[in-house]
């Protein structure tokens, strides 16, 4: 994703990377406490052999995905991007903003890059999950997929033995005849789950940053609101450059230093404002569909998970609402975050999501 002209080296991604897989949780730790051993290995033995098949391409933007990853969380929680110092900070219990870097496996197969939780008054003061699945790109079929995958977790007792949760590998015939390994996801009847879009679960979560001191406990996230995050590559790339630095100053001047670093500051600005629009637009969408459904379309639902899922919505729809009230009230008299709140209104990427959002959970085309 990266062009040329952006010097990121190979130590500017070692650097991202190690972080990340610092505070990335490891499905071995969960063995025996948390989860029987052979389920974790049959799960990470599903991860393996999808790695292998035709299906995954490592892709050549890998290091690019995981510095904007580490960009985003650094962002958003930094940079204050829901106003919950304004909305809560007069609430002596609140708990603010702080994200997770998801398991490979979870990011693989439950379709989630981060897991964020927020404490305040909208949740009744409970840690509320949710979770953020971050796209650059606005590939209408890779986008149609992305907005309608189901919720699902677990395996039911009828489910084949031996079996992970996130399905199972066999050999097949390419179109040369050869072989070749391929992969499919356990049957939907065999899980757990809403089975609609707008959610997900995660499997491996672990705080390794506080263990001490844990916003959820370690192990599985059974359902959580599910949002799809991103902006052009052209904010990318910036943001993913980096604020320049003093280095930076002192070998092409002052009058690029600061350019440079203006670009940055409206990249941020502009991706701020595309989060906040994709956020609040998805959560009134998903809650519009929750409040819509008919007895045929919740019968199989268990009630108490439906229950759930429709507090959390709501909870998240009243934040990310008072979010976006709170920076338009700030717009007016900022030229700059007016400036960045239009570009939000014109970013591709944004208005893709945005109408995917609208077709997924309003017209409901997944159905």
């Amino acid at each position: 994703m990266l062009n040329p002209n952006q010097a990121k080296t190979v130590s500017d991604y070692e650097r991202v990377e190690n972080t990340l897989a610092e505070l990335t949780p490891d499905p071995r730790d969960f063995e025996g406490r948390t989860y029987p051993a052979e389920d974790v290995k049959s799960d990470v033995k599903q991860l393996d052999d999808f790695r292998h098949t035709p299906e995954y391409k490592k892709g050549e933007e890998r290091s690019d995905a995981k510095l904007l990853e580490k960009t985003f969380t650094d962002m958003v929680e930094r940079g204050d991007w829901f106003g919950e110092e304004e909305a809560y900070g007069d609430d002596p219990d609140y708990l603010a903003l702080v994200t997770f870097p998801t398991a490979d496996i979870d990011d693989t197969f439950n379709h989630i890059d981060v897991i964020g939780m927020i404490g305040n008054e909208v949740t009744g003061h409970e840690t509320m999950p949710f979770a953020i699945d971050l796209t650059y790109n606005t590939d209408n079929a890779k986008m149609t997929q992305k907005f309608r995958w189901k919720h699902v977790y677990g395996k039911k007792k009828t489910a084949p033995e031996g079996i992970s949760e996130f399905g199972d590998s066999y050999m097949d015939k390419d179109y040369s005849g050869q072989d070749v390994l391929k992969t499919r996801p356990l049957p939907l009847k065999f899980r757990y789950g809403l089975k609609i879009p707008g959610f997900a679960s995660a499997k491996y979560y672990e705080d390794k940053n506080n263990p001490w001191d844990s916003m959820h406990e370690k192990g599985r996230i059974d359902i959580m609101p599910r949002f799809i995050v991103g902006y052009s590559t052209d904010i990318a790339d910036v943001l993913s450059a980096g604020m320049p630095t003093d280095e930076y100053r002192k070998k092409y001047g002052e009058g690029a230093y600061q350019k440079k670093r203006t670009e940055y500051k409206n990249a941020e600005r502009s991706a701020k404002w595309c989060t906040l629009f994709e956020c609040h637009e998805q959560a009134s969408d998903i809650r519009f569909m929750l409040e819509h459904m008919d007895e045929e379309e919740i019968k199989w639902m268990r009630p108490e998970e439906l229950e759930k899922a429709k507090k959390q919505i709501i909870a998240m729809d009243t934040y990310f609402t008072k979010a976006v009230e709170l920076a338009t009230e700030k717009a007016q008299t900022d030229p700059d975050e007016m400036a960045a709140m239009k570009y939000a209104d014109r970013d591709i990427v944004r208005q893709a999501i945005m109408h995917h959002s609208d077709d997924t959970y309003v017209a409901k085309s997944w159905k």
